[in-house]
């Protein structure tokens, strides 16, 4: 399976269609386009699909302050790259699912994590929990 299959099988239900992969981040965000050269930011530790617009409307994101904390990982990567060392290619750095599920956001948290296995993972949990109001209870059950 290819990483744009698995952006759309796994966030499709965003309405989402992505057709290329135009820039990945080293703990696994994504800038992917539409069929119609419309942009979207995938934040698989913010479990969300952001619409950037155009291309240029997209660049002016990512070079917004946040976008770029975000996209870079700050010290929390730093200190992921320190603990567990460069990924291999096609993974990624990023938080241990029920960390990610948690917002604990500490270099203890971190590990390394197939990408194609963190979009599927996030994509269908963010779906799973996306009405749940904020500080809501849930039970996390792992099925073969």
């Amino acid at each position: 399976m290819s990483l744009v299959d698995a952006v759309n099988e796994a966030w499709g239900w965003t309405g989402i269609t992505a057709s290329r992969i135009r820039a990945q981040s080293p703990m696994g965000h994504l800038l992917v386009s539409d069929p119609d050269e419309q942009f979207f930011y995938i934040d698989p530790d913010g479990m969300a699909v952001l619409p950037l617009g155009t291309k240029e409307e997209a660049q002016a994101h990512l070079d917004g302050e946040e976008a770029n904390e975000l996209w870079w990982g700050g010290e929390l990567l730093k200190k992921g790259l320190e603990r567990l060392g460069e990924p291999p290619e096609g993974s990624v750095i990023n938080l241990k699912p029920m960390c990610l599920l948690e917002g604990n956001y500490s270099p203890e948290n971190l590990w390394i994590v197939s990408l194609e296995e963190l979009i599927h993972f996030t994509g269908s949990a963010t779906e799973q929990i996306k009405d749940l109001p904020d500080g809501s209870q849930f039970e996390l059950k792992i099925v073969d």
